[in-house]
């Protein structure tokens, strides 16, 4: 009765605790890696940065009104010498001075600073369009990493899913060997595949650590630290086989593909960021050419100002003063400078062109090899289906057919592993396939 109560007393003391499960969504990854991202944060201030500078280059075609005001004191007065009879000499004005009263100006040119603020308005959509590239990528970075933890939790559960029943067999055959019905060698060799089947699954959960660590550090997302080594959640509770750890669950592969395929209707052409940045800024390097152009144009300046002045000449008392003006401007001999700097942006925006066009074509190059890549995974998809059913099949009678004394270990072993390797396989073309679509949707309009 001892012997008994220690066995059950040992069996319970080997259950799991009950452990927290460390869920996974893949929009919250999204979300995360957005607001971590220090490149997208760095890409959205350096737009905003651009649309105040655009702003303010919009502001000189405008009026400009202010308060002037001017203070000054001078040592040594100048006199005017007057007969004595009427008054002798006498201060033309007052050491102290000043003049205080609003102003308006108003310029006026051939065009150069409306294509100033062409440009700006140009590099700060440039900017923004950057901006969106640099959220795609970093969406498309949190994507792959969390993919890449969806299979390493894929292989993790199918190992221990295969070493439970390994480890079933094995004590199956032991029991036999016991007894005489099976022989010492299958025994053993039933044993090497448990211990084989041990080995890869701590394999497989050190990789999934390396998994984890890896989308934190690329979603910002805090994953699970200590514990032991991470287990997919639906492996909880089977302790007498495979050690306990943090469990880690991901949404199903279904719910995700049911999200992205959309992509696959897309196209990328000039509307990617990447493109769409080129051509902006090829327009804003066209626009700051014709503000060169137009600065060999006369300019216009237009003035008023109303103020109060002290004094009024010699005169020691303070009076309104109105005023209004026009200048004209136009440069004659600059050296060149105008005409370089028009040369030197028109090439700018020729290179950018140039630049817009390979981008537009290494798009087009890329996202077909990735379409062309997503359809061929759907095929090879259907075919590692009927591999995995196959290869199930083939490992049931393969068993059946040694229990019943028609084969061979080996050939249950055989039939087992390529079973694994066939679910593996098609594991690995669902992670394929989800990344193939990120891919398309990175690049779609």
């Amino acid at each position: 009765m001892s012997y008994l109560f220690s066995v059950l007393l040992s069996a319970v003391l080997a259950l799991p605790a009950a452990a927290e499960e460390f869920n996974i969504f893949l929009e919250a990854a999204e979300e995360s890696a957005l607001a971590s991202s220090n490149r997208y944060r760095e890409a959205k201030l350096a737009a905003e940065s651009a649309r105040a500078a655009a702003g303010a280059a919009g502001a000189a075609l405008y009026p400009r009104f202010g308060l002037e005001g001017s203070l000054r004191y001078a040592e040594t007065i100048p006199e005017i010498s007057l007969p004595a009879a009427m008054g002798g000499a006498r201060p033309l004005g007052d050491n102290w001075s000043y003049s205080i009263g609003p102003a308006a100006y108003w310029t006026l040119d051939g065009g150069e600073l409306r294509s100033v603020r062409a440009a700006a308005r140009k590099a700060a959509e440039a900017r923004a369009a950057e901006a969106e590239q640099a959220r795609r990528q970093a969406l498309l970075k949190a994507r792959a990493a969390y993919f890449g933890v969806q299979l390493a939790l894929e292989k993790v559960y199918l190992i221990g899913e295969d070493l439970q029943l390994a480890v079933s067999r094995f004590e199956d055959i032991e029991l036999g060997a016991r007894a005489g019905a099976r022989s010492r060698l299958d025994a053993i060799r039933a044993r090497q595949e448990t211990l084989a089947g041990k080995r890869e699954l701590l394999r497989a959960r050190s990789a999934l650590a390396a998994e984890l660590r890896d989308f934190g550090f690329l979603t910002g997302v805090k994953v699970p630290a200590g514990g032991g080594l991470p287990l997919d959640a639906r492996l909880a509770g089977k302790g007498r086989v495979i050690p306990a750890g943090p469990l880690v669950r991901a949404e199903p592969y279904e719910k995700i593909l049911a999200r992205l395929s959309p992509a696959v209707r897309a196209r990328p052409g000039n509307g990617l960021p990447a493109v769409k940045a080129l051509d902006l800024s090829a327009g804003a390097f066209l626009a700051a050419a014709r503000g060169y152009k137009a600065g060999k144009l006369p300019r216009l300046l237009f003035s008023a100002r109303s103020s109060i002045d002290y004094p009024n000449g010699p005169n020691l008392y303070s009076f309104l003063q109105n005023s209004a003006g026009v200048s004209l401007s136009l440069p004659l001999f600059e050296g060149g400078r105008l005409a370089e700097r028009e040369k030197e942006n028109r090439l700018s925006a020729e290179a950018a062109a140039e630049r817009r066009d390979e981008a537009a074509r290494a798009a087009e190059r890329d996202f077909m090899d990735a379409l062309d890549g997503y359809n061929a995974l759907l095929e090879e998809q259907d075919l590692n289906v009927e591999a995995v059913s196959c290869a199930e099949d083939a490992a049931k009678l393969a068993y059946a057919a040694y229990r019943s004394g028609g084969g061979t270990w080996l050939e249950v072993e055989s039939a087992n592993l390529k079973a694994l390797q066939a679910k593996t396989t098609a594991a690995s073309a669902n992670a394929e396939i989800l990344m193939k679509l990120a891919v398309l949707d990175s690049m779609g309009d």
